[in-house]
């Protein structure tokens, strides 16, 4: 692992300064609906719409690196970011900070896309779990950054000072793998552009990557659904969270220790049992979260991130396994099966919330884990 640690520490460092904007949004959630006058559910379209568009330009950039290669689209979007990222700063209008949003989903969506290809790609079979597992956790510390800084600096400065600051991170992260990042050795270029679309849809014939597509959709689903409303929970009756005290929740995250030791006992003993153990962890940290008691609350969430960091690189191992060409639109099928359900579980269950409270999230959520498992045994049979 030593001669890869260069690449390793760069995608790392990147994919946190970059992917963090994502999910800034959700720890000030209730900031929004007060500065903008607005309902809960039409709050969420402040993740939901970045998870979206993010989800949509996944189509778009993984034939169009397995064309031109993957360095250029990553370094060119993650500049990019930086634009809507300050922007959105100076919004007064709340439809203004949407589209920023979305522009945001559309730039950091050039990372997401690719750099599971690149890993694919640049490190040997023996270390891919590995180093699937340590991308995935920095995807996680993303995740981590993005709400933890975003609550915290929100809580003690704005929201305005908060996007600034990542707006920066943004430059940083794009700057490091311009001069760090190594040009893929490996890369096999596609024929054509219009090559690469016919290899990406080639993929939707393979049934075992349809259900390891719709996993992924319901992983995210569910795991956005419960970090997006959790901070209308919390910050009600009877817990009453500040946003501070909210933003240190997300430090659950620290379950992502997990993903590189998930991807690489999946090595040892299998893709699918990994998987089915992250999917029933995450269906048990549900059922805790149905307790008035913080610490049942935060046990059932750290629960269910351990769930995902388990499921999530062994999916993608088996997606990048089962893909024997065209590895950047697999990896862009599956990544865009992921947001979306990221995207779907944002705001959908918005709806559930509202007539039903946390029991209307469980329920959902429940259901669509559930369904994972079902993809699972019945589609994702060699």
């Amino acid at each position: 692992m030593k001669e890869y640690l260069s690449k390793i520490i760069t995608l790392y460092v990147s994919t946190v300064f970059i992917i963090s904007d994502i999910y800034v949004a959700q720890p000030i959630l209730p900031t929004i609906v007060l500065e903008f006058n607005v309902l809960p559910e039409k709050a969420s379209l402040a993740v939901s719409l970045t998870i979206l568009s993010l989800s949509l330009t996944l189509l778009f950039y993984g034939p169009i690196s397995d064309r031109y290669g993957r360095k250029k689209i990553m370094v060119t979007t993650g500049l990019l970011l930086f634009i809507p990222s300050f922007l959105i700063a100076f919004s007064n209008d709340y439809t203004f900070f949407l589209i920023m949003r979305s522009l945001q989903g559309c730039f950091v969506s050039g990372i997401s896309a690719l750099a599971m290809a690149y890993i694919a790609e640049e490190f040997p079979w023996t270390v891919l779990g590995r180093v699937m597992g340590i991308y995935i956790m920095a995807m996680i510390t993303a995740g981590l950054t993005g709400r933890v800084l975003g609550g915290l600096i929100t809580g003690l400065f704005n929201w305005r000072i908060m996007f600034i600051f990542f707006a920066f991170l943004n430059i940083i992260g794009s700057t490091l793998m311009l001069i760090y990042l190594p040009e893929s050795k490996n890369f096999k270029q596609s024929p054509s552009l219009l090559s690469s679309f016919k290899g990406m849809f080639l993929h939707l014939k393979n049934k075992f990557l349809i259900g390891a597509f719709l996993i992924g959709f319901c992983i995210f689903f569910t795991f956005t659904c419960v970090f997006t409303y959790v901070s209308f929970y919390l910050t009600s009756t009877p817990f009453n969270l500040s946003t501070i005290q909210l933003s240190l929740i997300y430090f659950v995250y620290i379950a992502g220790i997990i993903s590189p030791f998930s991807g690489a006992i999946s090595n040892k003993i299998g893709r699918k049992p990994v998987i089915l153990t992250g999917l029933l962890t995450v269906i048990t940290g549900i059922v805790f979260t149905s307790f008035k008691d913080l610490i049942f609350v935060i046990v059932g969430l750290f629960l269910i991130c351990a769930g995902l960091f388990i499921a999530q690189p062994a999916t993608s191992a088996l997606v990048s396994k089962k893909a024997k060409n065209a590895k950047g639109s697999a990896t862009s099928l599956y990544l865009f099966s992921y947001y979306i359900g990221g995207s779907f579980g944002a705001y959908l269950p918005g709806f559930f919330y509202n007539m039903f409270g946390w029991t209307g999230i469980m329920f959902i959520t429940i259901s669509v884990a559930s369904f994972a498992i079902c993809s699972l045994l019945v589609l994702c049979r060699d």
